[in-house]
């Protein structure tokens, strides 16, 4: 007699509860499967309940051991009875070997697929796991970072800054940037980034894979904590709040999380919750001691008078976004009459006012004597650098600072609509 009959038994006689019963079952499950009687474990986890864990255990080892009895149809049966391809590393490892048999069954054929879909599967998974730990541990060394105050990065007196404007998805441009900046051979650069989300091109089926190129930023993060900052922008502010962005018909949204799904599988809103968790403590603004604000873009004037430094300092990540009003103002703006330029740098204690936010073909764009626009999301990408050491007296002077990233830039047309 099984151990799972005995076990039976035993139950009825003593009349168990669910949980008792749970417990004698899980001992005779384990001695049967001890013993080589996977299909009487199987049936002793399915009829008392036991967990999935227990269930696939039993079917990859009955799995097993019909392979070796070269009963193929029936091991497909269970391995497609009990979805095996996501079994877990034994299970996917069981059909790897039985996909390897060189046997001309139309059965072992379709172990072999599911093979490859078990492989794929495991590969997406280790990639959604990568994913999670860098954004956790970019999110924990900004946490830890002495220079941020609230939603606000508070730069030293010495050193240089490098800031690209929107990327959206341009991983090439991001590569090109810190390859350039070369942060490991100069320990006194800092790095700003802005607006990846987003591609301005997306595939031929619906997919925006602009998460390659956040994860790369949030590599950097990683890599160099406390050296590379990757400012709050309207577009990231509306994956956190799950508010659709519509541009030139494109449901921006909608095709990143099909991107996501694409690259993470059944992960990918796993992976999608960790950045949403991450873009809720992103800083809205850098403030560099030599006068030069930072910022995705500036406020239209009915909301300067909203915001101001101590604003900023206070509000930190345990204020929701969605609560902070004069925060979206910021990042969602664009207002350049010189009028409202001065008054908004006079409300920050400012100089010049460096954003993002305003495409132009031409990669920057000098509106006025405060602002500085960046646009590093296209062929004629720019970037700028400047001394935090030196006063810059107007955005014409700093604008002598920018540089190209791709040095074939300057003759290479545009192609495509801007974000």
């Amino acid at each position: 007699m099984s151990e799972y009959e005995n076990a039976k038994r035993v139950i009825r006689q003593m009349r168990l509860g669910r949980a008792e019963a749970q417990a004698v079952a899980a001992k005779a499950f384990e001695a049967d499967l001890k013993v080589g009687r996977p299909d009487i474990a199987l049936k002793c986890a399915k009829e008392f309940k036991l967990t999935d864990d227990h269930v696939t255990r039993a079917a990859t080892a009955l799995f097993g051991e019909l392979i070796k009895r070269r009963m193929f149809p029936k091991a497909l049966e269970i391995a497609r009875s009990y979805n095996l391809a996501h079994g877990g590393p034994a299970a996917q490892e069981l059909l790897a070997q039985a996909g390897d048999a060189r046997v001309d069954d139309p059965a072992i054929a379709e172990i072999r697929r599911m093979a490859r879909a078990a492989s794929g599967a495991r590969a997406e998974a280790t990639e959604a796991d990568r994913a999670i730990e860098l954004l956790e541990a970019a999110k924990a060394a900004r946490d830890q970072d002495p220079r941020v105050r609230g939603r606000a990065v508070l730069l030293p007196a010495e050193g240089e800054v490098w800031l690209t404007g929107d990327l959206h998805g341009n991983v090439d441009n991001l590569k090109r940037f810190a390859k350039l900046a070369d942060l490991a051979n100069h320990p006194e650069r800092i790095l700003v980034l802005q607006e990846i989300v987003h591609a301005r091109f997306i595939t031929a089926d619906n997919k925006d894979l602009s998460f390659v190129a956040i994860m790369e930023a949030i590599r950097l993060m990683s890599e160099f904590p406390g050296r590379v900052y990757y400012l709050l922008g309207n577009h990231d502010l509306a994956v956190h709040l799950d508010r659709e962005l519509v541009k030139g018909g494109k449901y921006l949204n909608r095709y990143l999380y099909r991107g996501m799904a694409y690259m993470y599988r059944e992960r990918w809103e796993d992976v999608l919750g960790k950045y949403r968790a991450f873009v809720a403590g992103m800083p809205a603004a850098i403030f560099a001691p030599n006068g030069v604000f930072m910022a995705h873009s500036t406020p239209k004037k009915p909301f300067i008078s909203t915001l101001s430094r101590d604003l900023l300092y206070d509000a930190g990540p345990k204020t929701p976004l969605r609560k902070l009003k004069p925060v979206a103002a910021l990042v969602n703006g664009r207002e350049y009459a010189k009028d409202a330029a001065d008054a908004f740098a006079d409300q920050m204690e400012v100089d010049l006012l460096l954003c993002g936010h305003t495409p132009t073909n031409r990669g920057w764009k000098v509106p006025n004597h405060r602002h500085l626009i960046i646009d590093s999301q296209h062929e004629r990408a720019r970037y700028v650098r400047f001394d935090l050491s030196r006063r810059y007296t107007s955005s014409v002077e700093l604008s002598a600072q920018v540089g190209l990233l791709d040095p074939e830039g300057e003759s290479v047309e545009v192609v495509g609509e801007l974000m």
